[in-house]
């Protein structure tokens, strides 16, 4: 085995003519401990591959910039910026860059953390994944404390950390449960119409549901009601634009559904601590790091 700062390589997984260990440790832009969580901040240019490997801890990684697919022994996972991703330690696997190359922030989740959700009988054993949501915030807010560390920042990683392992154990209880089809539809129509003013009677209405179901179905299912669920996706949108055009902010605002720029600026600050403005300038200044 080859290893590098947690991460294993299965030689008979490794080509040729692929990147060695040694040679992936070029790739990371920064490194850094806090709290005992071990964080990698790594950048790949477009169709880069790692080869077979796994990690000796469980981890933790939000997408930055750009696009990957991890390749497991029986299946394959696309992954776009603002999808976390949490992985059990040993979880053979390998990644392929997208066309425009990827740009992620890793942290290596201590035991400790993991045998402290087993003491409390939640278990964390397989692969989970979120796009968007309470998890990509706090993913993003992870990667400040690290980038910018202060006095306080150990004690903050502590708690957004178990904060974030909270978020999935919860989306880990809602996998396990299949939402009935008429609600996939719905959060379907909620999906392509984010921007659109939904309202529960016209949602319900194309559901075949009464609008109280519907509310109570929504909540149980996906861990969040309709309003939440659909502010959560205006959010996704205007980050992503935020970081990757020079759109204006009043246009960004417009086009996620939002009132006016003052409209998404107290929500998304309520969200974030950042106005879009300052949201926008610490991304710009992050890429140039």
């Amino acid at each position: 085995m080859a290893s590098t700062n947690g991460l294993r390589f299965a030689r008979s997984h490794i080509e040729s003519d692929s990147a060695t260990a040694r040679g992936l440790q070029s790739y990371h832009l920064s490194e850094r401990q806090i709290s005992g969580f071990y964080a990698t901040e790594t950048c790949h240019p477009p169709d880069f591959r790692i080869p077979g490997h796994f990690h000796d801890h469980a981890s933790m990684y939000f997408v930055l910039e750009g696009s990957l697919t991890e390749f497991y022994k029986d299946a394959q996972r696309d992954y776009v910026s603002t999808s976390v991703i949490f992985t059990p330690p040993g979880e053979l696997h390998s990644n392929l860059f997208g066309n425009r190359g990827g740009r992620c922030f890793l942290l290596e989740i201590p035991n400790g953390y993991i045998d402290r959700l087993g003491a409390v009988g939640v278990r964390l054993e397989t692969f989970l994944c979120a796009n968007g949501g309470n998890l990509m915030w706090l993913g993003r807010r992870l990667y400040s404390e690290f980038t910018q560390p202060d006095s306080v920042s150990s004690l903050s990683v502590d708690g957004l950390m178990l904060e974030a392992l909270a978020e999935f154990c919860r989306l880990k209880t809602r996998s396990e449960r299949v939402a009935p089809l008429w609600l996939r539809q719905a959060r379907d129509l909620i999906q392509d119409r984010f921007a659109e003013r939904l309202t529960l009677d016209e949602i319900a209405t194309t559901a075949g549901i009464h609008p109280a179901h519907l509310a109570r179905s929504f909540r149980s299912y996906f861990g969040t009601s309709i309003g939440e669920y659909q502010r959560g996706l205006r959010l996704e949108y205007a980050s992503k634009q935020l970081a990757d055009t020079r759109t204006s902010i009043l246009t960004i605002a417009l086009a996620a559904g939002f009132a006016d720029q003052a409209h998404m600026s107290r929500i998304f600050r309520n969200h974030t601590g950042l106005t879009p403005a300052k949201f926008r300038a610490q991304f710009r200044r992050d890429k140039q790091r």
